[in-house]
């Protein structure tokens, strides 16, 4: 992600010409702008003159290598199994994550960016008890809209 795609104040970035040479809409919580927040000044002494938002010490481009090496370290630290924490992990998570607190399908495909919803369906597993819920919740209305 280059610092010129990004808008701290809208909490969000527009990444152009990303995989599949598409553009897209990336959303930050609040939380993570004040992380971006707080980086931009290390980053900058790392790389005055670049616009990659992640930089290495050297400041060269961060790698998708090296952040998995990053995230072996930390399921090192935490006694988790290598494999277990990896960027698709994190993403299939945070799709789950949204699945189960109601959102729907089409948006979950925007959000992670991608071009056909068969693609996101893939990354959702819904669990049994996010199933019963729903299952509740349904019948639920059914029953209120029968007592009217």
């Amino acid at each position: 992600m280059e610092i010129s795609q990004i808008d701290l104040h809208d909490n969000s970035a527009m990444v152009i010409d990303g995989k599949g040479g598409k553009d897209r809409l990336v959303l930050f919580t609040d939380s993570t702008v004040a992380s971006i927040e707080s980086w931009l000044p290390l980053r900058e002494s790392r790389n005055p003159e670049g616009d990659h938002l992640l930089v290495t010490k050297r400041g060269n481009a961060l790698q998708s290598r090296s952040v998995q090496r990053l995230m072996d370290k930390l399921a090192d630290e935490a006694g988790m199994p290598r494999g277990r924490l990896t960027p698709h992990v994190l993403r299939h998570n945070f799709a789950t994550g949204l699945l189960e607190r109601g959102a729907d399908l089409v948006s979950i495909q925007r959000l992670l960016g991608h071009a056909s919803i068969a693609t996101t369906r893939v990354y959702l597993e819904i669990s049994d008890q996010t199933l019963r819920e729903i299952y509740k919740r349904a019948t639920s209305i059914e029953v209120e809209e029968d007592e009217s």
